[in-house]
């Protein structure tokens, strides 16, 4: 008997299912799918207790409810990149967001803040997740599309970035300096992913051959300048065969 009421219950779902729109609004009466668990799915970031309390179901709300109006209000949390809410009878929603990638650290009123690749500040807790990526003084956005450039051509070269700031072009423009343990990055902006392409096939080149650089200097047109930990007189200059190395293969190698 339990069994025929269960398939009967089935059969009469997919009817109201495939019914027009009263279908779901009848559904909605029925107790049997009240939500009882919820999904968050793709969050680093934002706490999935702000996901579920942004969802503003009321008590005993159903499945069926209207999840558009509920997907547009989680959709519009700050941090929130993009969020799919979907359905799973009889009484789950499931939330699968994809939030929106910090790309430095700004010092805030209160300290340091996430902010991503348009400068503004993002609502993470670096307390409850932590956030790793380089610390700036001031979110400039020249300085924030400068890391975002970097991060897009060479994400391993990104995550060495401890930090950065803003520093004088080689024309009189406007540069970027990256500082990371093993020394400082300089390039021109806007960036170009050929020259950060080049500037890190010179460090891996240095590196893999035991040699100590202080500075690799991005910002002359189809050159890098390689500066030893001695200074300015150990300078070492890569031209553009090397470039068009590191576009080829991903390598270059100092002269």
């Amino acid at each position: 008997m339990r069994r025929i009421r269960r398939v009967a219950m089935i059969a009469a779902v997919a009817a109201a299912v495939a019914a027009p729109w009263w279908g779901p609004a009848v559904l909605r009466r029925f107790a049997f799918f009240e939500v009882r668990r919820i999904e968050v799915v793709g969050a680093r970031y934002l706490a999935p207790a702000t996901i579920i309390g942004a969802l503003g179901l009321e008590p005993h709300a159903s499945v069926w409810s209207d999840l558009g109006a509920v997907e547009r209000r989680v959709g519009s949390l700050a941090g929130i990149a993009s969020v799919r809410i979907s359905r799973r009878l009889p009484a789950t929603v499931r939330i699968v967001v994809t939030e929106v990638d910090p790309v430095a650290m700004a010092a805030g009123p209160s300290g340091l803040v996430p902010v991503g690749a348009d400068g503004r500040p993002l609502p993470y807790d670096p307390a409850a997740a932590p956030v790793d990526v380089p610390v700036v003084q001031r979110a400039a956005q020249p300085l924030i599309a400068a890391l975002a450039a970097v991060e897009s051509a060479d994400p391993a070269l990104y995550a060495d970035v401890a930090t950065a700031r803003g520093a004088a072009g080689a024309g009189g423009g406007e540069a970027v300096a990256l500082e990371l343990d093993g020394g400082r990055l300089l390039l021109e902006t806007p960036v170009d992913p050929a020259v950060v392409w080049a500037v890190s096939a010179v460090r891996r080149d240095l590196e893999s051959r035991g040699r100590v650089w202080r500075e690799l200097d991005g910002r002359f047109r189809g050159w890098v300048v390689v500066r030893g930990a001695t200074g300015a007189p150990s300078a070492r200059v890569v031209g553009p065969a090397a470039r068009r190395r590191a576009r080829g293969r991903g390598r270059g190698r100092a002269a």
